[in-house]
């Protein structure tokens, strides 16, 4: 009784501070009570799954019902992620595209997914081109898999399966007959893995190890300096820190499973990573249109090698050196930040090739097609239309005043802030 009532009042006042459940978890949206709610089971379920949420220590049992399941039965309780040997971790998303599932789900076909990954290609050549006549370049990052580069870890019945075509090798090599710029980290990261000292991916993590970031870092700047002449710094590890200590993406998995106590881990590097030189005006800007692979690279001081940057993840939300976390299209300079880049990068791995740059190829058309002349002529209309309103402008100069900027520079954003709203209206 003295256990129920613990746990009771647990539920109720949440004294007791708990680890958190990692991951994401929704909250339970509040029904009311009412006939209606009443009768049609709306409001018992609400009153059933506010019962689990709030329960007493709640996170307590569900990592003793994970850490029993996966150290007793070796059963991992997320369905995203799959055991391999010597409790190697894995995404399920990872492994369906080996294995070819995810293929034959999203084509049909390798003969379809081979026409689909020609024509991406041939409209990349055309961007390519298009940004070169802007005075820009393009590179294309493609990202190692854990499954290409630990196959012989996985689980029996994903080895088994494992398909002779992969998709994102065919990419490469399509990339590689239309001479468009890309570093290929897939096959050199499985040609290289019984070469090195530390692993190239952690048991638990799934994107590439911390130990590698000072390598693939530099690689792209070396690669950056052969685009268009510029001069930047070296990305240098001048500790590499040997720890059982893991960042958050060199045991992700682990934490994804929610278990009671932490695995036990080897000693591998967290490097500490630095410039060697300080950057100048003429440093290039850079826009990164990409997948978690780059989010390493953006916690690193990789992103101080450029004037200005901008991570567009996943074409959706806009992380930058002056905005962080925010939707793109509550973005008012987005046209501009790509007028203004001079090197547009894009990450991806296999699972993510197969939504081709998240859509950035046919909204970076509209953008830089449209003239120039037209685009200004535009924006001086609108901010005219705007100053000719005076509740409309005084609005615009009270916001300016708030974010301590220029008048007329905050009446610029809300004038392409209301086209490009309009557009998509339009549209």
């Amino acid at each position: 009784m003295a256990l129920l009532s613990a746990i009771m009042m647990q539920g109720f006042t949440h004294t007791v501070k708990t680890n958190p459940l990692w991951g994401y978890i929704s909250e339970t949206k509040k029904v009311d009570f009412s006939f209606k709610t009443y009768f049609d089971g709306s409001y018992q379920d609400y009153l059933t799954e506010h019962a689990k949420q709030n329960t007493g220590f709640h996170e307590f049992f569900i990592r003793n019902y994970n850490q029993i399941a996966f150290s007793c039965f070796g059963i991992v309780t997320n369905k995203t992620i799959v055991k391999g040997y010597d409790n190697e971790l894995y995404l399920k998303i990872y492994l369906d595209e080996t294995t070819g599932k995810r293929l034959i789900e999203e084509y049909g076909s390798v003969d379809r997914a081979k026409a689909t990954a020609r024509k991406n290609v041939e409209a990349t050549k055309a961007l390519v081109d298009t940004l070169r006549q802007y005075g820009k370049e393009f590179l294309f990052i493609f990202a190692p898999t854990k499954t290409a580069v630990y196959s012989d870890k996985m689980p029996k019945e994903y080895r088994r399966q494992i398909s002779d075509f992969s998709l994102e090798e065919y990419y490469i090599e399509l990339f590689k007959e239309n001479n468009i710029p890309h570093i290929d980290f897939y096959n050199y990261f499985k040609a290289i893995k019984d070469t090195i000292s530390y692993p190239l991916y952690t048991r638990y993590g799934s994107h590439w190890a911390e130990s590698t970031i000072p390598f693939v870092g530099d690689s792209i700047l070396r690669v950056m300096e052969t685009l268009k002449g510029y001069k930047l710094p070296s990305l240098q590890c001048t500790n590499l820190n040997i720890t059982t200590e893991y960042s958050d993406y060199d045991h992700e998995m682990e934490l994804a499973i929610n278990l009671l106590f932490p695995c036990r881990k080897p000693a591998l590097p967290h490097p500490v990573l630095s410039l060697s030189d300080t950057i100048g005006k003429n440093s290039p800007k850079l826009l990164v249109i990409g997948d978690s692979y780059f989010d390493q690279l953006m916690f690193s001081p990789f992103k101080k090698a450029f004037h200005q940057w901008d991570f567009w993840k996943y074409n959706k939300t806009v992380y930058s050196s002056y905005c962080w976390d925010v939707p793109i299209d509550k973005m008012s300079n987005i046209r501009s930040t790509l007028q203004n880049a001079d090197i547009v990068m894009v990450t991806a791995t296999a699972p993510m090739i197969y939504n081709y740059m998240y859509g950035f190829l046919d909204s970076a058309y509209d953008l830089i097609h449209e003239s120039d002349l037209d685009w200004e002529m535009q924006i001086q209309k609108m901010m005219n239309t705007i100053k000719n309103n005076p509740q409309w402008y005084d609005a615009v100069i009270r916001q300016a005043v708030k974010l301590g900027i220029p008048t007329e520079e905050n009446l610029r954003n809300n004038a392409i802030y209301v086209i490009q709203t309009t557009k998509k209206a339009d549209s």
